[in-house]
């Protein structure tokens, strides 16, 4: 809990600090405008992707509205043989989350670049779904099917600060980092296993209870951003 505290309150004061560094003259004459941006972090080693988007509305030079979009989806594939035969199983697996968060941001324009810090809140839909084809999910069984789907929900708050540099009034390259407390739920499991036989198919469907967890996370280390803005 100490750790928990002094990342928080480290982040807090160091925040603080770059917005009340004094600057030259801002970028942009209008004080209204509006931004959007955008990152992906492609893996090329998983079919892992996870893009995410950021719109931004200035209300004046020192202030800001952002809403951030941010979709992850993994989808793991294996095959299981049977022993001392020639037949397959398969296992799919597929997690997904769609998060959302909206939030404020203090700002401080120089001459051609911007930093800021922030608040946000979090909210998050997504699905871990298995499916399993002549297997256990360990063991090859020819008439043997099942499949478990699980909805989760997320919901957090993050702080946030960051930088971008400006290549003319309508072009920026930036990047932020925060930190994040998040609470996790994973709700009731549906788990189905279907028995496929020409003779007397049957199926049994076995509930689970929800459970959650919290976790505090960094978030957006090392993401580059590019982003246009509109005015």
């Amino acid at each position: 809990m100490k750790k928990i505290l002094l990342s928080i309150t480290t982040l807090t004061l160091f925040s603080s600090l770059l917005i009340t560094v004094s600057g030259q003259d801002t970028i942009n004459k209008k004080d209204n405008w509006l931004s959007f941006e955008g990152q992906i972090y492609p893996n090329f080693n998983e079919d892992n992707y996870r893009p995410q988007f950021k719109v931004r509305l200035n209300f004046n030079k020192k202030s800001a509205l952002r809403l951030n979009t941010n979709f992850q989806r993994k989808l793991d594939y294996e095959e299981i043989y049977e022993s001392g035969g020639q037949g397959v199983g398969s296992v799919d697996k597929i997690s997904s989350m769609y998060q959302f968060s909206l939030g404020y941001e203090s700002q401080k324009k120089l001459e051609n670049s911007l930093i800021y810090s922030g608040i946000e809140g979090v909210l998050g839909f997504g699905r871990n779904d298995e499916y399993g084809s002549r297997t256990d999910s360990v063991n090859y069984i020819s008439n043997l099917n099942y499949n478990y789907k699980q909805p989760v929900q997320s919901f957090g708050v993050r702080l946030f600060m960051g930088g971008e540099y400006y290549f003319n009034s309508n072009i920026y390259l930036g990047t932020e980092f925060g930190i994040m407390l998040l609470k996790t739920t994973y709700q009731d499991r549906t788990y189905e296993t279907i028995y496929d036989s020409s003779s007397s198919p049957s199926s049994l469907s076995i509930d689970t209870p929800k459970n959650s967890s919290s976790s505090l996370l960094y978030s957006g280390l090392g993401m580059l951003r590019v982003g246009f803005v509109f005015k």
